[in-house]
């Protein structure tokens, strides 16, 4: 860990000071270390908090669904108090080929944001998660931790920790359409196990899909299938997708250049026969 203690020293003057809104000691993993942080008092009703993740060079965490390897966040909340709901957000992942499997990852540092809504706002929050979650290299193995926070309306505004969390806030795909970048279709292809996804993807060099189906899923990522002129379609074998009673959904995030945006698609029964 001489590597990641070296970045410690260098962050260490970055640390939020005393009197500021509360941030966790960070929990050491074999390749890299988690830490629960918030910007500081509620705002609209919610507090804005996150997991920062920081890895070693070259190593990896998983986003939502890893895709055909790995261990996504595993997130439990049991042991806090005055929580309504809270949002996990996923900011735009990276695709990663090992040579044996495609998985879809975070490197470096990440944070994902969350939004703590209380349920009565004037009351502070406990904010306590057991984490569980996949990270590798040349090995991969599992990592944990344990993490509380006290959330408060009166805590002062911690800067640094808002910068940080609306940095991969602002990564996070939305719902609304944006200009040239869109979802056109989902179709079942000719051979019956496979969809058919084309959408607009503007003037983007470059552009890539990532799916998620309902828990218990397990598919492949998409494959590139075409790429005219402002379009792009991928194919997406439907082998090991499911829905559960709650969940009837597949979530595709679609990015171009430096834009994303996420589809919901209804998963027909015929989807997963």
């Amino acid at each position: 860990m001489k590597r990641l203690s070296a970045l410690f020293a260098v962050l260490l003057p970055l640390l939020p000071a005393p009197g500021l809104a509360e941030t966790t000691d960070w929990t050491e993993v074999h390749g890299g270390a988690v830490r629960l942080i918030t910007s500081g008092p509620i705002d609209d009703g919610q507090y804005l908090a996150g997991l920062e993740f920081m890895l070693e060079p070259g190593w990896h965490t998983y986003w939502r669904y890893p895709g055909e390897a790995g261990i996504p966040p595993q997130i439990a909340t049991e042991g806090s108090t005055n929580v309504r709901s809270l949002d996990v957000l996923y900011p735009v992942p990276e695709r990663y080929n090992d040579g044996f499997s495609e998985s879809i990852v975070y490197h470096d540092g990440i944070v994902l944001p969350l939004k703590v809504t209380p349920e009565d706002p004037a009351k502070a929050v406990s904010l306590s998660l057991d984490l569980f979650f996949g990270i590798c290299s040349d090995i991969c193995v599992p990592g944990d931790a344990a993490l509380t926070l006290e959330l408060t309306p009166s805590a002062s505004e911690d800067t640094l920790a808002e910068r940080l969390i609306r940095r991969d806030l602002d990564n996070v795909p939305t719902q609304a359409g944006k200009d040239g970048l869109r979802i056109r279709s989902v179709t079942m292809g000719e051979t019956g196990d496979a969809l058919v996804i084309e959408a607009d993807v503007g003037g983007a060099a470059e552009a890539d899909l990532f799916a998620a189906g309902p828990d218990g899923s397990y598919i492949a990522l998409p494959k590139p299938a075409s790429r005219p002129t402002g379009k792009a379609a991928w194919t997406l074998s439907t082998k090991g997708l499911s829905t559960t009673d709650t969940d009837t959904t597949l979530r595709l995030v679609l990015t171009a250049g430096s834009e994303a945006i996420e589809h919901l698609e209804p998963i027909p029964s015929s989807w997963t026969q």
